[in-house]
């Protein structure tokens, strides 16, 4: 009886033993686990929030700065916890899903370092390959590493299952124990089977207790566990909303797009129509210049008007210079006639008297007949100066009637070709008239292409509000977590706890420390039949 006591108490003690390492497995490896994946997640939802708001239209440098500072920030955070996840592995297994998370997250960041250095650029260019990454490379990158997070997460879950059943099998093979001592209690006889029994009894009592205590808080563990994997699917519910609210985003971005290149297709026309406004006033400059040099050429035309005639003006003079010599030689022939007439009649009268004696009268009369030829020599003189005269002035009328008619004509037609090159320039102006309205037509157009583009802003201002909203979400989300994580560390406590109190019921207070520690070893080298041989051989 008393072997059998020993094996029974072995067995207890065996079962306590297993137990405690399976709860210590929970509390040092299982939870800390855990907790440091949601870390992971929840950094890792945080950087994709702060990338994205690099996309933002018109988001102001502080803005962009702040963003930029927080991505990098919840990436040293993730790749910390990485670190400290990294020394828990022990298993290949666990190994190969380590790297496969951690490929993934490489991939994953080189996606938002490439997204981080577009934002520090910002300029059209770089925020088109911003939405280019949200639209395309983000969401690849981003599911690939979840999966490899729920796959990594799942293995935890299974492993906390099976420490769970482990403990439920513990517990089967207490009951299993009770049976036994019931057993031993029919078949024990003498006082110290009796103490024996009564101490198995409240060992087993004990035990029952602790481990029942121990399953509760390994239930409530798997259901903080179960807590963690769903704030990790509301995370990932609101990232795919995120997305959603991106899309949105991205299609107002589209519309803007089009009104952009409508706007950029008038300001074309506006150009191309400007660039006619500018030939045809270049042309019509140049044809200023021409009607510039026709009248330039009619102001020739009337100086030489004036130069001809002072000209006319100076041989007017010398006519009438002529005239007065004229008029002076027949002064003289007027003088001379009379005193022609004079003598002529003197000497009629000298004749008369003197008689034969009037002879001397012969010379005067002589005189007489010199003086009447010399007057009409004077007469011939002044008669071919006259006909000279008014020879010369008809010719010089007639040569300035010439000159004057030609200088007209072609003062005429430097005024006729003015007037053709005004009108010219009338219609060339017209024309330009046109061009400028077509050109004020083009900025109406252009004017309304931007309201459209007012209102496109204004909806990628509320899809981005949206983004927001979301982005306080997963903040809240987040704290939820951190909430769960900390009710684990509870519930370690709480094992811990229990683990203690089976400790100091069953192997004593801390001077037996190194008898338990001989014990255990004793127990762990006994060889434990199975449950139907072990009733076997009881029987």
């Amino acid at each position: 009886m008393s072997c059998v006591s020993l094996i029974i108490g072995g067995v207890a003690l065996y079962g306590f033993i297993t137990f405690s390492k399976v709860s210590d497995d929970v509390a040092k490896r299982v939870i800390p686990r855990t907790a440091l994946l949601n870390t992971m997640d929840v950094n890792y939802q945080k950087i994709r929030i702060q990338v994205r708001t690099l996309g933002f239209e018109n988001l102001s440098l502080e803005n962009r700065t702040s963003a930029i500072n927080n991505a990098l920030k919840y990436v040293n955070n993730y790749e910390n916890a990485s670190k400290e996840l990294k020394a828990y592995v022990t298993s290949k297994e666990e190994l190969e899903l380590y790297n496969r998370l951690d490929r993934q997250w490489e991939d994953f960041k080189s996606v938002g370092v490439k997204a981080i250095e577009l934002g520090k650029v910002y300029d059209a260019d770089a925020r088109a390959k911003l939405l280019e990454i949200f639209l395309v490379h983000c969401p690849e990158a981003a599911g690939n590493f979840q999966q490899a997070l729920d796959e990594y997460t799942d293995s935890i879950k299974i492993e906390l299952k099976n420490a769970v059943a482990l403990s439920n099998d513990v517990s089967k093979e207490i009951e299993f124990i009770d049976m036994l001592l019931v057993v031993v209690m029919i078949l024990g006889t003498g006082i110290g089977l009796t103490v024996g029994v009564t101490f198995a009894n409240r060992m087993s009592n004990s035990i029952r207790e602790t481990i029942d205590s121990l399953t509760k808080s390994s239930s409530v563990l798997t259901s903080n566990a179960s807590d963690i994997s769903k704030t990790s699917s509301e995370l990932s519910e609101a990232s795919q909303e995120q997305d959603a609210a991106l899309h949105e985003s991205s299609a107002s971005l589209e519309e803007i797009g089009s009104m952009v290149k409508m706007t950029a297709d008038n300001a074309m026309k506006s150009s191309q129509l400007a660039t006619e406004s500018y030939d045809r006033a270049s042309k019509g400059k140049n044809i200023v210049v021409d009607m510039n040099l026709s009248m330039s050429s009619i102001n020739t035309s009337i100086d030489t008007i004036v130069n001809e005639l002072d000209l006319n003006n100076d041989k007017m003079k010398e006519i009438a210079s002529l005239i007065s010599s004229i008029d002076e030689k027949t002064q003289v022939i007027n003088d001379i006639v009379f005193q022609t007439k004079l003598l002529s009649f003197n000497a009629s009268v000298e004749a008369a008297r003197a008689g034969e004696a009037g002879k001397g009268f012969a010379v005067v009369a002589e005189e007489v007949g010199k003086l009447a030829q010399m007057s009409g020599g004077a007469a011939v003189e002044i008669t071919e100066m006259l006909s000279s005269s008014v020879t010369q002035v008809n010719n010089i009328i007639e040569d300035t009637k010439n000159r004057f008619s030609k200088v007209v004509d072609e003062a005429r037609s430097s005024v006729t070709t003015g007037t053709d090159i005004a009108k010219e320039c009338e219609d060339i102006l017209e024309s330009i008239v046109t061009s400028v309205e077509g050109v004020s037509s083009s900025v109406g157009e252009i004017s309304s292409a931007t309201q459209e583009q007012s209102s496109g802003i204004n909806q990628l201002q509320t899809a981005l509000s949206h983004v927001d909203v979301l982005s306080k979400s997963n903040t809240g989300i987040a704290q939820d977590s951190s909430l769960v994580s900390t009710q684990l560390q509870g519930q370690v406590s709480i094992l811990n706890k229990s683990i203690g109190d089976i400790k100091g019921l069953i192997l004593g207070v801390n001077d037996t420390k190194a008898k338990v520690v001989s014990l255990e070893k004793k127990v762990s080298s006994i060889q434990i039949p199975d449950s139907e041989d072990f009733i076997k051989k009881a029987a």
